[in-house]
């Protein structure tokens, strides 16, 4: 991830140079671009389970660029940590394909951020994460509508979607389960 980490700096400073670059909102879809290469691949000539979650993680990392909140999130100490990925499989993406992860914050509770991550290629969508995190600043935990505040959010958002909801009740569920005694 360092060099994900150095891209971010060289892309901050050309975006801040740029006359042409234009700042998106933080709760829109960002976009980022990527093709498959061989080291993102399994046996099935297609992208392998675990990599989806590196690609969803670069993609992370763009959001702050395409939406004006690097500086902020460097400047505040501000940093997303994921606390759990429900991951869906649709169909596979070849070796070789381009495609992009579009990544949308959905909302947030008491204590997770949500957001939503989906891969699509030739106009579809070949997988998609549903991302839970938290906010830490100065390595303590910020709560969501601290941190929104930090990033520039002024209205708070709407409802989560229904899917989300359903994601949140079954983790609570499998947590009761995991510590219930057997």
């Amino acid at each position: 991830m360092i060099r994900e980490i150095l891209r971010c700096i060289v892309l901050n400073k050309r975006n801040e140079l740029s006359k042409r670059y234009k700042s998106q909102p933080f709760m829109s879809a960002i976009k980022r671009n990527f093709r498959v290469g061989l080291f993102d691949i399994d046996f099935n000539m297609h992208i392998n389970n675990s990599r989806y979650m590196v690609f969803m993680e670069r993609a992370r990392w763009d959001h702050p660029l395409q939406t004006d909140t690097w500086d902020v999130m460097l400047k505040e100490k501000l940093n997303f940590i994921v606390a759990g990925i429900e991951m869906g499989y649709i169909r596979e993406i070849r070796v070789g394909k381009k495609f992009h992860v579009e990544s949308r914050y959905l909302g947030w509770d008491d204590k997770y951020v949500y957001l939503e991550q989906r891969f699509i290629a030739d106009g579809k969508i070949h997988a998609y994460g549903l991302v839970k995190g938290i906010f830490l600043q100065q390595g303590k935990k910020a709560l969501p509508q601290d941190a929104a505040k930090l990033l520039g959010i002024t209205r708070a958002p709407e409802a989560l979607p229904e899917h989300m909801e359903l994601w949140k009740r079954l983790a609570i569920a499998k947590r009761e389960y995991s510590t219930a005694s057997h």
